[in-house]
Parts: C-alpha cells; structure tokens; sequence
C-alpha cells in the first residue's frame, strides 16, 4: 500500500485564476479564504488533473477564465518515489490535450485510476436529493476506476442504448418495424448488462458495512443508516424485460428497462433518508459515503487515494465535526486538502492533526 502525492499544481487561466503555482505538503493541505477567493477551483484542478474532467461541470469550456481564450493545468504526482508530471490543456473550439510524462493518451478512460481522488462537496448533496441518474452516475465513477472491464461494459451498453431508441423514433417516425434490427442492440444490452449488474451487486455488498462504521464514527451508533441496490435486473434477466416491454418501448419510442434505469437507495431508521433525515444527517451520510468510497479504492488498486474536503464542516454540528477531525487524523488516509472561510477554526483542527501540516491563505 503506498501513499499518492500531489507535489506541484500550475493553473493558468483555470475559472478564477489566472496564473498561480502552489507547492504542497504530503499529509494535510488546508486553503482558507472568503468565499469566490477560488478555493474550490483548487481542488477542482486537483480532480481535473486525476480524473481529466472538473468535478462541477460537464463541459471543460466552462474551466476556462472569462474572456481568456485557453486554460493549462500541471500538476506533478509522486507514488512509489516516481514523479510523473501530468498536463491538461484546452484552447476554444479545440479538442482537450491531456498528458503523463509528455505523452497524449489516445483514450482518456485510459487515465482513470492512475491517480485515484476522492472529492467530498456541498454538491455532493445531489446524490440525495436529485433523482437516480446521479447515483448511478456515482456508482459508475467509482467502480470505473478500477475496473477497466466496467468501464467498457459501460461505454458499450451506452452506445447500444443510444442506437436502439435511435431506431425505436425511427421505427414510429416512419410507421416501421423490423425486429432483427432491434435483436442487434438487444443482444449487445443483455451482454453488458450482465457485466455491470454483476459488480453493482458486488459494490454494494462491500460499501454497506463500511458505510455504516464511517456514519457510526461520525454519528454514533444509535442512527441506522443502509444502502440498497434497486433494480428489475433482481427479478428477469435483460433479455426477458426487453421482449416483455417491447410494446411499452415503442410506443414511447426508448428503452423503458435496464441496467439505465437503476438506483440506489439511501435509508435512514429503513426510512428514506431525504424523507426523514436532518440536513446534519444528510450530511453526515454523505461524508461516510464517500470515506466508503476511498476504503474502495484504496483497497482494489492498492493506493491511498487523494481526499480533497470542500467547505464540510458547514451545516455539521460540533459532535460530527469533531468525529471528522477524527477520522481525518487516522493513519490510513494519504494526502488531504481541505477548503475553509474559518481561518482560526482550520488552524486549531491542523494544529490537533498533524505536524506536517499546510496552510495556503488565499486572502493575504
């Protein structure tokens, strides 16, 4: 098991910044500063530079300075005692440049994994109150990372989903119907589908426990939290959900069944956990989450992955932060950056923490 280091960050023209360097320390990294000083963009570099996209947006344009015309990130990681610099570039209307040890991957997916992070956000808070898309979004982020066999199996059910309610429009459009055409994409869904329904199972049959030790450290151990795998994959197989809906899915002209269409469900006392959870509570749930996530990683690819902690300890009372300053002080997380608008509160925390400890003041 070895530690993951980012040593240097370079952002040119990256949304607030115009052109900073930063060094940092191995252990704990704390960047404090009013709000719109750009505190979060650091850390959304940092995810940039392990995950070649921004956390926040889904288009890369949105990263670049108003009224710049590129932006450059260089980030210089450290694992094993090597040292590989890492380059993202992107100018307008051009394609993305992407970079490790000068040389262009040809696939990006390529890079993920490499360099694990995790981000916890106030965004983050999506996962509870945003329909299923994000959670799905989330399980696949994480189980992508490594597990090269689901990414692909992802990236091809994807495209096959895309062509067969390409056809099913073309289908209504043009008062047509050919099964055998539709029985191409079906067979490429059944396949992928068994591949990615196998490790959903496999990653919430591991992330559960350790989701409740996390909740438990934060919270104490009287609130029940648990986490459920919700999809028509546990009663049929694909193959038979797809000819049994075939006539529901051409009349709304797309798939209405599949591994697509799946969530996970977040509980609370075995009640919904946005139906009766606290904004605490949620929070709480949400920081275990994903803690549970960086056990994940750290145990599949055998490297302690990057924690960057954006503006947590809002809306989380005295008790939970202290238990998070806890669990941030266990040996077994690697480098840490951690966002604040308190000065003397990060201070005290990093002062009880850790000696090797940095503070980047964005104010001054």
């Amino acid at each position: 098991m070895h530690d993951l280091t980012l040593t240097e960050l370079r952002m040119v023209h990256f949304k607030n910044h115009t052109s900073i360097d930063f060094t940092f320390s191995p252990k704990l990294n704390a960047i404090v500063g009013i709000n719109g000083a750009g505190k979060t963009t650091i850390l959304d570099a940092i995810h940039v530079l392990c995950m070649t996209k921004s956390y926040f947006h889904n288009s890369d344009f949105h990263n670049i300075q108003f009224n710049a015309p590129f932006f450059v990130l260089e980030g210089k990681m450290q694992a094993n005692q090597i040292v590989t610099p890492i380059y993202c570039g992107l100018k307008k209307a051009e394609k993305k440049v992407f970079k490790t040890d000068d040389a262009e991957y040809t696939k990006l997916s390529d890079h993920l994994g490499r360099f694990p992070v995790v981000m916890i956000s106030p965004y983050d808070r999506n996962l509870i109150t945003d329909g299923s898309e994000a959670r799905r979004k989330f399980m696949n982020s994480v189980i992508a990372q490594s597990d090269k066999k689901y990414l692909e199996a992802l990236l091809s059910y994807n495209r096959a989903l895309s062509q067969r309610n390409a056809l099913l429009k073309y289908f209504a459009a043009n008062r047509t119907f050919d099964e055998s055409m539709l029985g191409l994409y079906n067979d490429q869904l059944v396949l992928n589908s068994k591949i990615i329904y196998s490790a959903r199972q496999t990653f919430v049959e591991y992330f559960e426990p350790v989701l409740k030790k996390y909740y438990g450290w934060m919270a104490g151990d009287k609130e029940i939290v648990a986490i459920e795998y919700k999809s028509s994959l546990h009663e049929k197989d694909l193959d038979v959900l797809l000819n049994e809906n075939l006539d529901k899915d051409r009349v709304l002209q797309y798939t209405s069944k599949g591994i697509h269409r799946e969530d996970l469900l977040f509980k609370l006392h075995g009640e919904q956990l946005n139906r009766v959870g606290s904004q605490g509570q949620q929070k709480s749930f949400v920081v275990a989450l994903k803690l549970a996530v960086f056990d994940s990683l750290k145990n599949a690819l055998g490297v302690k992955p990057i924690l960057l902690l954006d503006d947590i300890f809002d809306k989380l009372d005295a008790l939970r932060v202290e238990g998070l300053i806890r669990l941030v002080n266990e040996h077994h997380f690697g480098q840490i950056f951690i966002t604040d608008t308190h000065t003397e509160r990060t201070e005290f925390m990093i002062k009880s923490v850790n000696e090797e400890a940095k503070v980047i003041d964005l104010s001054s």
